[in-house]
């Protein structure tokens, strides 16, 4: 049987306080050079730049979860950009 583990989440400043929708990043990865790429049959929007392919779900709710604005921004920012420059951006 599991026991229940008690987590601390601290809050460190610059931590994402908005949501971010798949439009605004559809629209920031647009701008800043990323097209799309073909999709296959998964109903996701697969955006590529340099190398790096970001993936975006095309189906659920229209804003992203935290961890997944998270996960991309670490995919952008091991690519070269400035991660609190594109939290600005997104208002994230």
């Amino acid at each position: 049987m599991r026991h229940p583990v008690a987590v601390s989440i601290d809050f460190v400043e610059g931590a994402m306080a908005n949501q971010v929708s798949r439009r605004d990043m559809e629209r920031w990865l647009r701008d800043h050079g990323f097209t799309p790429a073909p999709g296959k049959k998964t109903g996701h929007t697969f955006y590529v730049r340099d190398g790096v392919k970001i993936t975006l779900p095309g189906h659920g709710p229209q804003d992203l979860t935290k961890k997944l604005v998270a996960l991309i921004l670490r995919q952008l920012e091991a690519s070269g950009f400035d991660k609190e420059q594109v939290r600005r951006d997104l208002d994230a």
